[in-house]
């Protein structure tokens, strides 16, 4: 290897070395370099000149890392365990964890100093946050399924979505229903309402899915369950669904007082 039409910059040597020096102990990087020099050819008195240690010292340790490898490069002085110890090891990420406190959804990344405290309530922003961490096998798809009580596969399936797809397409939910009244005309309303009070004092199932079958029998209709269940909490009945029994027994008994 002919190095004698190479330009060495200082400049750049410098930087070189001071990055080198993060990895490796300033022992160990000089004897890389006058080890480099001896198989280059230089001699030793040049070599020692140019590290700055005494002649016979080079010498040895050429002859050591001839003799047992690159592992007579670092200082025999100290144990191989010590030695590991001050290479500067890779910075690990954070460990991430979440779980849910009094309404909130608490996610630390290290420790305690370091958290995201989201509302429980606020379900596309804590979808997204924890459907990302998810992505980015940060957080387990166990641990982001059973905070967002979903299952593991539809956890999965959001999480793929949102690589390709807006937060708004995949977790904002664009199902409308009917929301107009063509099919629900008054007499439509006025069954809906009938039938679930009747059923609501009576103790039967007021769920639209019954409702939807009486109503589209009664009325020759072919209404949807989900239209009746718009409708249902649109005209305020859900409300009433435990309320309306016990209204009728006080009048009740208000009107055999009153005979």
């Amino acid at each position: 290897m002919d190095c004698q039409n190479i330009v060495f910059s200082p400049q750049q040597s410098q930087k070189r070395i001071n990055k080198v020096l993060r990895v490796l102990p300033p022992q160990v990087l000089k004897k890389v370099l006058f080890f480099a020099l001896y198989l280059l050819g230089a001699r030793l008195n040049a070599i020692a000149s140019i590290v700055d240690m005494p002649k016979d010292s080079v010498k040895t340790t050429i002859n050591r890392v001839m003799k047992d490898g690159l592992s007579a490069l670092r200082d025999r002085r100290q144990s191989a365990k010590t030695y590991e110890l001050q290479l500067p090891t890779s910075p690990q990420p954070p460990q991430v964890s979440a779980l849910i406190e009094e309404g909130l959804c608490i996610i630390t990344f290290g420790d305690t100093d370091h958290q995201l405290k989201i509302p429980q309530n606020h379900r596309i922003h804590l979808r997204s946050v924890l459907l990302s961490l998810q992505h980015a096998n940060m957080l387990s798809v166990q641990t982001v399924s059973s905070i967002l009580e979903i299952s593991a596969a539809h956890s999965r399936e959001l999480s793929n979505k949102l690589l390709n797809n807006d937060v708004a397409e995949v977790l904002i939910d664009q199902r409308k229903g009917q929301k107009q009244d063509i099919l629900v005309d008054s007499s439509v309303k006025a069954e809906l309402i009938q039938q679930f009070a009747a059923r609501a004092v009576t103790g039967y199932s007021t769920s639209s899915q019954d409702l939807t079958e009486i109503i589209n029998v009664s009325q020759s209709t072919n209404i949807s369950s989900r239209t009746i269940r718009w409708h249902m909490n649109k005209l305020g009945l859900m409300k009433i669904r435990k309320t309306l029994p016990n209204l009728v027994e006080t009048l009740k008994k208000t009107f055999d007082l009153t005979c």
